[in-house]
């Protein structure tokens, strides 16, 4: 998309300038107002769910806790229900073998934007493994004979040593998942089968650290032939500490043999065999959750009907689970599967939601038939009695033989995931009927888009026929400044909503990003009688395999830390109130308009064309000439590294048609109000010219687009908003930009607006409104008496709040406050400094009905008031 290929833009302005906002010389202030006596909405605790999928390696490779990569080496299996076919390239991808009858051939490609994920790579059937030893010593060859059961169709098949029967040496070795985390003195659960074949020899497993030294070792002797499958077990005591070790298994000896199933499991969370990762598991248990949403996203749809992950393939030893091709391009062991998230789901005391394949894949014409959806529908029920029913019953007996008798925790089932055809609203009401029929207790909730709703679906289904709706919230992190009402002017109907997916992206998740995260959440808070669950995602990370930008918890495979987000919504979980409370908040002073809102620097560029600049002018708001270049050299211009660029025979050229962006900016000249002409010509490429101003830190400018979208309209954009300002686009201009053609290129900036012209002609205009700096919410918890204050300071100044408590009869003096902050808005914890922004707390030793805090620059607070409360008014 346009704006994730910004992305090279803003790594290379990090390194190459960094503007801070300007500091207001006024002190800012706050009113916080707020009246004990009158209780609005309750404040659910289903607000801080989380969200459980297979993606970014969140499970294999993190917190499920197997150690060994491609264990099964099963990597290299295409999905069921796809086909391989060659691309214009030379490289492959996947298609589906068939669609539903009646639909177009013209529409079988997988569209956007699932078909990024479509790509096959066929080295990837031995992803993790390699074998160390000359060819003469032996070699290995993934094979299909002789298949360990019927979930492993595939094995590896080893030759050692040489043709005329002479013993050779070979070494199996296994990178694990960028690495094995040894440290010294754990013990490790090694596991593997072998079928021995011809081979006579011994095995000597051993975890070798980066430099080859032996960390532990076990020798598994008199290996003699045989066609029988056989599991060998050890217990591995490192004696030595490496982050990023490997497991070998080297094979001294005679003749062909097959392994499969090589598994190695450090100590898991709670002991539990097929265990967690101890600190991913961890920081989901100092949560405390509410509730936990399993197992996706778009990981339940499938690429096909046949792909779609299947529960009842989860219920049975891991060494049985055939496991599957993901949505995110790798495939799942399912070792983490439906019964370790319902026990997981119990281990740290949240009720479970389980998300069921509704019979659409992500192809949205790829739907199962709807006169004959009972039979998905029946794998919902039965996952239902898998958690809920009795031991007497076919899959509560199945559970009980999985080690637990008595029911799961599961509360919630959803059906499907963001799926935009109109006739969903059919598929949610058949299923929700069957459920409701058998239990009635459970809250089936309808899938909506990853931004707002399915109007057309929830038509289909009737508002009186759903219980809740699931509508995902990406947004920048201005977004709620702007949307702050947004739930407030929801219209009210019999269902409620669930916001199972949301983050405010910003860098990977920085501080700017927490604080915009936690205004949300405090938006849904204030509408705790219309939002009643939420959970933020993705919620994990491997470093070494990013699917998306923005996630909760990073780690690699020895070290993991959590993002500021996770922090602000552990602490208002912690202190979360029962009750809203009125309040109001008043900030001084407010912003200025008379002042010139656009004030910044000037660049030009391009995005994938190359192009020739001449007659550059600059006249301030009075139309004096302040500034002009003839491109003579490049002596008042910063390269921002992006792009080439030279000057020749008075013009200024960007040579390199395939730089997207490049920039070019203006050293010391900057634009308040004034007008900027420039004269561009297109040389070749797939767009058109760019014009910059208002550039004021590494994330936030605004440009005039000529050509935009490789060359289909013209207008104004933005990436990040001004400083506490909101952007607001307005007119575009459809039209191609020619080549070899001198274009006169105009801006013109008045205080907060803008207009973009093409050859005299207006095709853009813009503008930028004020946002708000700080938002508060207040709340009751009835249990402690205490108020909960919440407040969010976006300033690069610290503000001065008084806090007035009307309708208090009694307040202890002490009172807490918590903070989260850091000198910079673009601050964030990483790897190697896991805590640099985390919450801290003091001592307010003075409450009263009336006292002064500091809300410091760039802050997450919160306050916590011993008050007794006098009447209530509701």
């Amino acid at each position: 998309m346009k704006n994730n290929r910004l992305i090279t833009l803003l790594l290379s302005l990090v390194l190459f300038f960094n503007i801070r906002p300007m500091l207001s010389q006024d002190v800012l202030t706050a009113d916080i107002n707020v009246d004990l006596s009158e209780e609005n909405a309750p404040i659910p605790t289903g607000l801080y769910g989380i969200f459980m999928e297979e993606i970014n390696h969140a499970f294999d490779g993190g917190i499920y806790a197997e150690l060994i990569r491609n264990r099964s080496f099963e990597e290299g299996i295409l999905p069921p229900g796809m086909k391989l076919v060659e691309k214009e390239d030379g490289g492959l991808k996947m298609e589906l073998e068939s669609l539903p009858e009646g639909v177009p051939e013209e529409r079988w490609d997988m569209p956007w934007p699932w078909n990024g994920n479509c790509g096959w790579d066929p080295s990837r059937a031995l992803i993790g493994w390699s074998l160390r030893g000359d060819h003469e010593s032996g070699t290995m060859k993934l094979t299909e004979a002789n298949p360990m059961n019927e979930a492993s169709s595939k094995s590896l098949e080893l030759s050692v040593g040489s043709k005329d029967n002479k013993p050779g040496t070979i070494t199996l070795i296994n990178e694990g998942y960028w690495g094995i985390n040894v440290e010294e003195d754990v013990e490790y659960d090694l596991k593997f089968y072998l079928r021995p074949g011809t081979f006579n020899g011994k095995i000597i497993a051993a975890l070798e650290s980066t430099t080859g030294e032996i960390l532990a070792s076990e020798t598994f002797s008199n290996i003699i032939p045989g066609e029988v499958w056989q599991k060998n077990t050890s217990t591995l005591t490192a004696e030595g500490t490496c982050p990023e070790a490997v497991l070998s298994l080297t094979f001294v000896g005679n003749g062909t043999l097959q392994a499969d199933w090589v598994s190695l499991f450090p100590p898991t969370f709670k002991d539990r065999e097929n265990g967690l990762r101890i600190d991913l598991a961890e920081y989901l248990e100092d949560y405390k959750p509410d509730f936990i949403r399993y197992p996706g996203g778009c990981y339940v749809q499938g690429l096909s009907w046949e792909s779609a992950p299947d529960w009842r393939k989860m219920v049975c030893p891991p060494e049985e689970r055939p496991g599957m091709w993901g949505y995110w391009k790798y495939r799942s062991t399912d070792g983490f599967g439906y019964h370790e998230f319902l026990q997981f789901s119990e281990d740290i005391g949240a009720d479970a939601m389980y998300v069921s394949f509704a019979g659409m894949t992500v192809h949205p014409d790829n739907n199962w038939p709807l006169d004959d959806i009972d039979t998905i529908i029946g794998q919902t029920l039965d996952a239902i009695e898998y958690a809920l029913g009795p031991t007497d019953s076919k899959w509560g007996k199945v559970r009980s033989d999985m080690g637990h008798p008595e029911p799961f925790p599961l509360k919630y089932v959803e059906i499907g995931n963001e799926h935009p055809p109109a006739i969903y609203g059919e598929y949610y009401t058949r299923f929700r009927e069957a459920i409701k029929a058998k239990y009635p207790e459970i809250t089936v909730i309808m899938s909506m888009f990853w931004s707002g709703l399915n109007h057309q679906a929830i038509e289909r289904a009737g508002d009186e026929n759903i219980d809740m709706v699931d509508e995902h919230a990406y947004r920048n992190v201005d977004w709620i400044r702007s949307n702050y009402d947004y739930f407030d002017a929801y219209e009210r109907k019999p269902w409620t909503v669930y916001v199972g997916e949301y983050a405010s992206h910003h860098n990977n998740g920085n501080l700017y990003a927490a604080l915009s995260d936690a205004a949300y959440l405090m938006m849904m808070e204030r509408n705790g009688d219309l939002v009643k669950l939420a959970s933020y995602a993705p919620l994990f990370v491997n470093v070494n395999d990013r699917n998306w930008g923005v996630n909760l918890i990073e780690f690699d495979a020895a070290r993991s830390y959590a993002h500021t987000s996770y922090y602000v919504q552990k602490v208002f979980n912690t202190y979360r109130p029962d009750v809203n409370l009125e309040m109001h908040t008043e900030i001084n002073p407010r912003p200025d308009m008379s002042k010139p809102g656009m004030t910044g620097k000037i660049g030009l560029g391009t995005f994938n064309t190359s192009t020739e600049f001449k007659d550059l002018k600059i006249y301030n708001e009075s139309g004096t000439l302040i500034f002009s270049d003839d491109f003579n050299d490049l002596q008042h211009w910063d390269t921002t590294g992006m792009g080439s660029w030279k000057t020749e025979n008075n013009l200024l050229v960007q040579e390199d048609q395939n730089q997207f962006p490049s920039m070019l900016l203006l050293k010391n000249q900057e634009l308040k109000t004034g007008r900027v002409t420039v004269k561009a010509r297109k040389r070749e490429g797939k767009e058109g010219f760019v014009l910059y101003f208002n550039v004021t830190g590494q994330n936030r400018f605004i440009f005039c687009n000529y050509g935009a979208a490789e060359n289909r309209f013209s207008e104004i954009q933005s990436w990040g908003n001004p400083e506490n300002f909101a952007f607001k686009s307005g007119k575009s201009t459809q039209g191609e930009i020619e080549a070899e053609r001198w274009y006169d290129l105009e801006l013109v900036v008045h205080n907060h607006e803008a207009e973009m012209y093409l050859d005299g002609e207006l095709i853009s205009d813009a503008a930028i409104e004020p946002m708000e700096t700080v938002f508060t919410s207040a709340g009751y918890n009835h249990d402690n008496s205490t108020v909960v204050i919440k407040a969010v300071n976006y300033n690069a100044d610290p503000v001065q709040a008084v806090i007035n408590l009307k309708g208090a009869k009694k307040i202890r003096k002490k009172a807490k406050h918590i903070v989260i902050t850091s000198e910079n808005i673009d601050d964030q914890n990483t790897l190697d400094n896991p805590h640099h922004i985390i919450p801290g707390e003091t001592t307010i030793k003075k409450a009263s009905e009336q006292f002064t805090v500091t809300l410091p620059p760039f802050s997450v607070n919160l306050f916590e008031i011993d008050a007794k409360k006098s009447n209530i008014k509701k």
